[in-house]
Protein backbone atom coordinates (compact mmCIF):
# COMPACT_ATOMS: atom_id res chain seq x y z
CA UNK A 1 0.00 0.00 0.00
CA UNK A 2 1.63 3.29 -0.69
CA UNK A 3 0.84 6.01 1.80
CA UNK A 4 0.06 9.82 1.27
CA UNK A 5 -0.17 13.07 3.21
CA UNK A 6 -3.76 14.47 2.51
CA UNK A 7 -3.37 18.35 1.65
CA UNK A 8 -6.36 19.60 3.14
CA UNK A 9 -8.30 17.03 6.05
CA UNK A 10 -10.73 19.69 6.31
CA UNK A 11 -12.78 18.18 3.43
CA UNK A 12 -13.03 15.30 5.50
CA UNK A 13 -14.15 16.94 8.81
CA UNK A 14 -17.97 17.05 7.95
CA UNK A 15 -18.26 13.53 6.05
CA UNK A 16 -19.31 10.25 7.91
CA UNK A 17 -16.93 7.85 8.40
CA UNK A 18 -17.40 4.70 6.92
CA UNK A 19 -16.23 2.82 9.87
CA UNK A 20 -14.33 3.66 12.95
CA UNK A 21 -10.88 5.95 12.21
CA UNK A 22 -11.57 5.77 8.08
CA UNK A 23 -13.17 7.11 4.76
CA UNK A 24 -13.34 5.70 1.47
CA UNK A 25 -12.62 8.36 -1.31
CA UNK A 26 -12.39 8.41 -4.89
CA UNK A 27 -9.99 10.91 -7.59
CA UNK A 28 -11.46 13.86 -8.39
CA UNK A 29 -10.66 13.54 -11.89
CA UNK A 30 -13.26 10.84 -12.23
CA UNK A 31 -12.35 9.66 -15.83
CA UNK A 32 -10.90 5.64 -16.46
CA UNK A 33 -7.82 6.94 -17.12
CA UNK A 34 -7.08 9.08 -13.84
CA UNK A 35 -10.25 7.04 -11.01
CA UNK A 36 -8.19 5.87 -8.12
CA UNK A 37 -9.78 4.36 -4.79
CA UNK A 38 -8.55 5.75 -1.50
CA UNK A 39 -8.84 4.57 2.25
CA UNK A 40 -8.47 7.93 4.61
CA UNK A 41 -7.05 7.69 7.90
CA UNK A 42 -8.09 10.46 10.27
CA UNK A 43 -8.43 12.72 7.74
CA UNK A 44 -4.84 13.28 7.11
CA UNK A 45 -3.32 9.92 5.83
CA UNK A 46 -4.92 8.13 1.86
CA UNK A 47 -3.73 5.17 1.27
CA UNK A 48 -3.96 3.66 -2.06
CA UNK A 49 -6.65 0.76 -3.05
CA UNK A 50 -4.80 0.29 -6.93
CA UNK A 51 -1.13 0.44 -6.45
CA UNK A 52 0.97 -2.28 -5.98
CA UNK A 53 0.67 -3.52 -2.60
CA UNK A 54 5.01 -3.69 -1.82
CA UNK A 55 5.24 0.23 -2.69
CA UNK A 56 4.18 1.45 0.61
CA UNK A 57 6.46 2.12 3.82
CA UNK A 58 8.60 -0.75 5.28
CA UNK A 59 9.56 1.14 8.25
CA UNK A 60 6.06 2.12 9.21
CA UNK A 61 6.63 0.85 13.00
CA UNK A 62 10.13 1.91 13.52
CA UNK A 63 8.95 5.32 13.47
CA UNK A 64 9.25 7.53 16.62
CA UNK A 65 5.83 8.06 16.90
CA UNK A 66 4.68 4.60 17.26
CA UNK A 67 6.99 3.99 20.29
CA UNK A 68 5.70 3.57 23.52
CA UNK A 69 6.29 6.03 26.59
CA UNK A 70 6.91 9.44 24.72
CA UNK A 71 4.99 12.25 26.05
CA UNK A 72 2.24 14.01 24.05
CA UNK A 73 3.93 16.73 22.63
CA UNK A 74 6.47 14.87 21.38
CA UNK A 75 4.49 12.19 19.80
CA UNK A 76 2.61 14.82 17.88
CA UNK A 77 5.94 16.67 16.95
CA UNK A 78 7.61 13.19 15.14
CA UNK A 79 4.31 12.20 13.84
CA UNK A 80 3.82 16.13 12.10
CA UNK A 81 7.66 15.99 11.03
CA UNK A 82 6.74 11.85 9.29
CA UNK A 83 3.74 13.20 7.66
CA UNK A 84 4.96 16.37 6.36
CA UNK A 85 7.58 13.77 4.25
CA UNK A 86 4.79 11.57 2.52
CA UNK A 87 3.72 12.41 -1.21
CA UNK A 88 0.62 14.59 -1.43
CA UNK A 89 -2.19 12.75 -2.07
CA UNK A 90 -4.45 13.99 -4.88
CA UNK A 91 -7.50 15.53 -4.62
CA UNK A 92 -9.85 13.69 -3.33
CA UNK A 93 -13.91 13.71 -2.91
CA UNK A 94 -15.00 11.29 0.67
CA UNK A 95 -17.42 8.81 -0.85
CA UNK A 96 -20.72 9.96 1.08
CA UNK A 97 -23.03 7.38 1.06
CA UNK A 98 -20.61 4.37 0.89
CA UNK A 99 -23.85 1.52 1.15
CA UNK A 100 -22.95 0.05 -1.86
CA UNK A 101 -20.19 1.44 -3.68
CA UNK A 102 -17.91 1.50 -0.63
CA UNK A 103 -17.61 -2.01 -0.01
CA UNK A 104 -17.67 -2.78 -3.89
CA UNK A 105 -14.36 -0.69 -4.23
CA UNK A 106 -12.46 -2.65 -1.22
CA UNK A 107 -13.70 -6.08 -3.01
CA UNK A 108 -11.85 -4.95 -6.72
CA UNK A 109 -9.25 -3.98 -4.62
CA UNK A 110 -8.33 -7.39 -3.41
CA UNK A 111 -5.88 -8.99 -3.73
CA UNK A 112 -4.42 -6.79 -6.18
CA UNK A 113 -4.93 -4.66 -9.06
CA UNK A 114 -5.44 -5.63 -12.46
CA UNK A 115 -6.63 -3.89 -15.87
CA UNK A 116 -10.27 -5.34 -15.65
CA UNK A 117 -10.81 -4.21 -11.92
CA UNK A 118 -9.53 -0.27 -13.12
CA UNK A 119 -11.88 -0.91 -15.72
CA UNK A 120 -14.75 -1.62 -14.10
CA UNK A 121 -14.13 0.33 -11.11
CA UNK A 122 -14.13 3.42 -13.96
CA UNK A 123 -18.08 2.13 -14.98
CA UNK A 124 -18.88 1.64 -11.49
CA UNK A 125 -17.81 5.31 -11.00
CA UNK A 126 -19.44 6.50 -14.17
CA UNK A 127 -22.40 4.79 -12.82
CA UNK A 128 -22.87 6.41 -9.53
CA UNK A 129 -23.81 9.55 -10.38
CA UNK A 130 -22.76 13.00 -7.80
CA UNK A 131 -20.79 12.02 -5.18
CA UNK A 132 -22.33 14.61 -2.66
CA UNK A 133 -25.35 12.62 -2.29
CA UNK A 134 -26.75 12.57 1.21
CA UNK A 135 -25.57 9.92 3.44
CA UNK A 136 -27.12 6.54 4.70
CA UNK A 137 -27.80 6.18 7.99
CA UNK A 138 -27.72 2.44 8.11
CA UNK A 139 -24.24 0.97 7.64
CA UNK A 140 -23.22 -0.66 4.17
CA UNK A 141 -23.22 -4.63 5.16
CA UNK A 142 -26.40 -6.40 6.91
CA UNK A 143 -26.55 -6.58 10.47
CA UNK A 144 -24.17 -3.95 10.90
CA UNK A 145 -25.35 -1.15 13.33
CA UNK A 146 -29.48 -1.72 12.50
CA UNK A 147 -30.39 -0.77 16.24
CA UNK A 148 -31.12 2.10 18.10
CA UNK A 149 -30.45 3.08 21.87
CA UNK A 150 -29.63 5.79 23.94
CA UNK A 151 -27.07 6.30 26.13
CA UNK A 152 -27.14 7.73 29.85
CA UNK A 153 -25.35 9.57 32.59
CA UNK A 154 -23.11 6.49 33.25
CA UNK A 155 -22.03 5.49 29.61
CA UNK A 156 -18.55 5.35 28.97
CA UNK A 157 -17.45 4.79 25.16
CA UNK A 158 -13.81 4.57 23.63
CA UNK A 159 -12.35 5.02 20.12
CA UNK A 160 -9.30 3.67 18.72
CA UNK A 161 -7.71 5.80 16.22
CA UNK A 162 -3.96 4.93 13.88
CA UNK A 163 -2.79 8.53 14.04
CA UNK A 164 -2.51 10.43 17.70
CA UNK A 165 -4.11 13.77 16.62
CA UNK A 166 -7.91 12.90 16.04
CA UNK A 167 -10.08 15.27 13.87
CA UNK A 168 -13.66 13.40 14.69
CA UNK A 169 -13.08 14.44 18.20
CA UNK A 170 -12.76 18.29 19.25
CA UNK A 171 -11.69 19.25 22.72
CA UNK A 172 -12.05 23.08 23.16
CA UNK A 173 -11.94 25.31 26.01
CA UNK A 174 -15.77 25.44 26.11
CA UNK A 175 -16.73 22.64 25.19
CA UNK A 176 -15.08 18.55 24.51
CA UNK A 177 -17.49 16.70 21.64
CA UNK A 178 -17.44 14.01 19.05
CA UNK A 179 -18.82 15.08 15.59
CA UNK A 180 -21.70 13.52 13.72
CA UNK A 181 -21.34 10.00 12.01
CA UNK A 182 -18.25 9.05 14.22
CA UNK A 183 -17.92 5.68 15.07
CA UNK A 184 -16.69 4.30 18.92
CA UNK A 185 -17.43 1.00 20.69
CA UNK A 186 -18.72 0.28 24.31
CA UNK A 187 -16.54 -0.07 27.22
CA UNK A 188 -17.03 -4.01 27.02
CA UNK A 189 -14.59 -4.13 23.80
CA UNK A 190 -11.08 -2.92 26.25
CA UNK A 191 -10.65 -6.66 27.28
CA UNK A 192 -10.50 -7.53 23.41
CA UNK A 193 -9.07 -4.24 21.07
CA UNK A 194 -5.46 -4.16 23.68
CA UNK A 195 -2.86 -3.57 21.01
CA UNK A 196 -3.38 -1.88 17.62
CA UNK A 197 -2.93 -4.93 15.23
CA UNK A 198 -5.86 -6.64 17.90
CA UNK A 199 -8.08 -3.45 17.05
CA UNK A 200 -8.23 -3.58 13.36
CA UNK A 201 -8.89 -7.22 13.20
CA UNK A 202 -11.69 -6.72 15.77
CA UNK A 203 -13.39 -4.00 14.19
CA UNK A 204 -12.70 -5.41 10.50
CA UNK A 205 -10.60 -2.29 9.37
CA UNK A 206 -9.61 -2.08 5.63
CA UNK A 207 -6.39 -0.71 7.08
CA UNK A 208 -3.54 -2.86 8.27
CA UNK A 209 -2.52 0.52 9.84
CA UNK A 210 -1.96 -0.33 13.93
CA UNK A 211 -4.99 1.71 15.72
CA UNK A 212 -2.79 2.27 18.65
CA UNK A 213 -4.90 5.48 20.16
CA UNK A 214 -7.72 4.76 22.34
CA UNK A 215 -10.01 7.84 23.09
CA UNK A 216 -12.61 7.68 26.45
CA UNK A 217 -15.26 9.37 25.65
CA UNK A 218 -18.28 10.02 28.05
CA UNK A 219 -21.22 11.18 25.92
CA UNK A 220 -24.25 13.11 27.63
CA UNK A 221 -27.37 11.15 26.82
CA UNK A 222 -28.30 10.55 23.35
CA UNK A 223 -29.02 8.70 20.53
CA UNK A 224 -26.59 6.14 19.32
CA UNK A 225 -26.65 3.45 16.82
CA UNK A 226 -25.03 0.21 17.56
CA UNK A 227 -24.55 -3.32 16.23
CA UNK A 228 -22.04 -6.24 15.38
CA UNK A 229 -19.13 -5.68 13.51
CA UNK A 230 -19.23 -8.19 11.00
CA UNK A 231 -16.42 -9.99 8.74
CA UNK A 232 -15.05 -7.56 6.16
CA UNK A 233 -11.88 -6.72 4.57
CA UNK A 234 -10.25 -10.18 5.17
CA UNK A 235 -10.46 -9.41 8.85
CA UNK A 236 -12.72 -11.30 11.61
CA UNK A 237 -14.31 -8.74 13.17
CA UNK A 238 -16.57 -9.34 16.13
CA UNK A 239 -16.98 -5.86 18.01
CA UNK A 240 -19.55 -4.12 19.10
CA UNK A 241 -19.66 -1.18 17.43
CA UNK A 242 -21.37 2.12 17.90
CA UNK A 243 -22.27 5.30 15.82
CA UNK A 244 -23.29 9.11 17.26
CA UNK A 245 -25.69 10.36 14.22
CA UNK A 246 -25.24 13.69 15.60
CA UNK A 247 -22.90 15.52 16.77
CA UNK A 248 -22.68 14.93 20.94
CA UNK A 249 -21.29 16.44 23.56
CA UNK A 250 -19.23 14.86 26.11
CA UNK A 251 -20.11 15.60 30.09
CA UNK A 252 -16.78 16.74 31.02
CA UNK A 253 -12.97 17.41 28.99
CA UNK A 254 -11.99 14.71 27.01
CA UNK A 255 -8.31 13.58 28.14
CA UNK A 256 -5.62 12.58 25.94
CA UNK A 257 -5.44 9.18 24.12
CA UNK A 258 -3.89 5.92 25.90
CA UNK A 259 -0.87 4.79 24.02
CA UNK A 260 -1.52 0.79 22.70
CA UNK A 261 1.07 -1.28 21.79
CA UNK A 262 1.01 -2.33 18.08
CA UNK A 263 1.30 -5.65 18.78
Amino acid sequence: MQLFRIVDPTVFDGAPEHGMDFHLALTEGRTEARTEAFVVLGGRVAISLLQPQGAWTPHLLDQAWLRPALATEQREATFNEWLSGLPEAPPLSPIQDGAHLGPLILRLAEPGPTRESRDVLAFIVAQAGPLGVPPSRRGPVYGHLPFLTKTDHSTVMYRWESLPMSRRIKRTAARSFVGADTYAAPSSETPFAVTGFATVARFALPSLFPACFRWELQPVPSLIECGASVPLNGQSGGGVEVRFPSTTNNRGPIADPVFLPVM
